[in-house]
């Protein structure tokens, strides 16, 4: 009896060791598909949203020095950017830096500026209430004939911004995402107004339309 009693107690005792073998495999499994979850959960967002800070004036009034945006990448996975949007891009002079601006021209319009400031997208011209001020204009004038992966891009403070009218059209591959939303200062979250309406009497990407003005 003593050496049954023995063994019994032999194998409570590598039953209860397994069991705790079993608890701690079991807590490292968990452990790691928390990890790997939240890592996959981290990318997924990464390649959806990413936040930028805004450096400069050249998009003032509708975005200040310092304000921090959220941008989103995927819109553009589903439709191609479209006329009056806010993108963030690389600077194609400099794939480094971050610019971010609003687009005026899209692939296969005709830009035109002229003399007085005016901003003409195939021979209609805009009415823009969203820059800073009237545009003092350029020397003389200019258009800009864009391709089919070409985006005519300008600050909403045209007489402080580097943008399309000096460097050329930002190529579809360097465009990051649209800016939708200003997040900080937290006083001034909001997000950015839809101003589509001021290209309405432009025609829509791969109609024609006769340029001039």
């Amino acid at each position: 009896m003593a050496q049954w009693g023995a063994r019994i107690e032999r194998e409570e005792y590598a039953y209860e060791d397994e069991q705790g073998e079993h608890r701690g495999s079991r807590l490292l499994r968990e452990v790691l598909e928390t990890a790997v979850l939240t890592l996959l959960l981290f990318l997924v967002v990464r390649l959806a949203v990413q936040n930028f800070k805004v450096d400069g004036p050249s998009m003032m009034p509708t975005l200040q020095n310092q304000q921090l945006i959220v941008v989103d990448k995927a819109e553009y996975y589903l439709h191609p950017p479209q006329r009056g949007d806010i993108i963030v891009f690389a600077y194609p002079l400099d794939p480094s830096q971050d610019f971010v601006k609003r687009v005026v021209g899209v692939p296969g319009d005709t830009v035109e500026l002229d003399q007085t400031g005016y901003v003409y997208v195939d021979g209609v011209r805009l009415n823009e209430p969203y820059i800073e001020e009237h545009y003092s204009g350029l020397p003389q004038n200019k258009s800009w004939r864009l391709g089919p992966t070409q985006y005519f891009v300008m600050g909403d403070h045209r007489d402080d911004s580097s943008d399309s009218r000096f460097w050329g059209p930002v190529p579809r591959q360097n465009i990051v995402g649209k800016a939708v939303l200003v997040y900080w200062p937290y006083n001034n979250l909001h997000f950015l107004q839809d101003w589509s309406g001021v290209f309405a009497g432009v025609h829509t990407t791969g109609t024609t339309n006769a340029p001039g003005h």
